[in-house]
């Protein structure tokens, strides 16, 4: 995609008129690999879409480990939900994982254009309904599919994750070791 325009209208769907809209309240800013967009602890007023770039959402268990839960790429959304819905502290970290470029659009804003205009109103409840899906789907292979399974569904989905995310970020968000995880690749 060559531009925010292109990459909203794309996975969106949405109007160059509602495009227009939504884009004259976010702002462009470029962060480095290895950044915190949203740290344990801190209220979040805004919302971001990654425009370039790759980041990982992540908590630390009762055992100091941190466990990746989400990847986000080019044309996703990046939240604390908890945190954007309710203004309650984040209970994850995101972290870039590689330089990126976000755009942002505050809480405040993104509701207001909800109010006026439905097909952006829309456009929020598809984001909301695609994340839940996702977390089910997510839950579900975790619960009920094997080690093998996981990782093949996570190739399909983002067949250029090996060479963008660290091997050890696979392995925490696929609930494996890293030792697993080679023996998959090899397919021992």
């Amino acid at each position: 995609m060559n531009s925010s325009k292109d990459l909203f209208q794309h996975k969106y769907e949405i109007s160059g008129e509602s495009f227009e809209l939504l884009n004259a309240c976010m702002s462009e800013e470029s962060k480095s690999k290895g950044e915190l967009l949203i740290k344990v602890g801190e209220i979040h007023n805004y919302i971001y879409f990654i425009k370039t770039g790759a980041m990982r959402s992540y908590f630390i268990n009762k055992d100091g480990k941190e466990v990746t839960y989400w990847f986000g790429f080019e044309g996703d959304i990046a939240a604390s939900l908890s945190n954007f819905i309710k203004s309650k502290p984040s209970m994850e970290n995101i972290e870039l994982l590689e330089d990126s470029v976000i755009l942002k659009i505050s809480r405040s804003k993104l509701l207001e254009l909800y109010e006026t205009n439905l097909e952006l109103a829309n456009f929020g409840r598809k984001i909301a309904e695609k994340a839940l899906l996702e977390m089910e789907e997510q839950i579900l292979l975790t619960q009920f599919t094997d080690a093998k399974s996981r990782y093949l569904k996570l190739i399909n989905r983002f067949p250029e994750i090996l060479q963008r995310v660290k091997l050890g970020h696979i392995s925490s968000y696929l609930g494996i070791t890293q030792v697993t995880l080679s023996r998959i690749r090899s397919g021992k």
